[in-house]
């Protein structure tokens, strides 16, 4: 739902199915994504470990994190590896576009079209 919402003529939304996959796709990437949304509770690599393996690799992109329940020590965590923003579950897709618009006028090097990442 989050790739339909985002997707269209302005944007390339590639999705992944956990961080493990994520992780594969920004490795193979030919052009590098601007932003990565990601949920925190995954599967195999959950969000936290997403962003630190993120993080190590120098990703310069934007990160979004999706969660229902984050603890404040998660919080924390996400701050310090700096994370860009934070949002709670459930949202509605109105919240979403309004948090996108914050992120891309945030200073960056954003392509022309920018090239996300939904893992969820």
């Amino acid at each position: 739902m989050i790739a339909m919402v985002l997707g269209g003529p302005a944007a390339k939304v590639v999705r992944a199915v956990n961080g493990f996959e994520a992780l594969i796709k920004v490795g193979v990437a030919t052009q590098p994504f601007d932003v990565v949304i990601t949920d925190h509770r995954m599967p195999r690599v959950g969000g936290l470990e997403l962003v630190r393996r993120l993080r190590a690799q120098d990703f310069g992109g934007k990160i979004l994190v999706l969660s229902a329940f984050l603890s404040d020590e998660d919080i924390a965590a996400y701050e310090e590896l700096n994370v860009d923003m934070m949002m709670s579950k459930p949202f509605d897709f109105d919240e979403l576009q309004q948090a996108m618009a914050v992120l891309n006028k945030k200073p960056s090097a954003l392509a022309k079209k920018p090239r996300m990442l939904a893992v969820a």
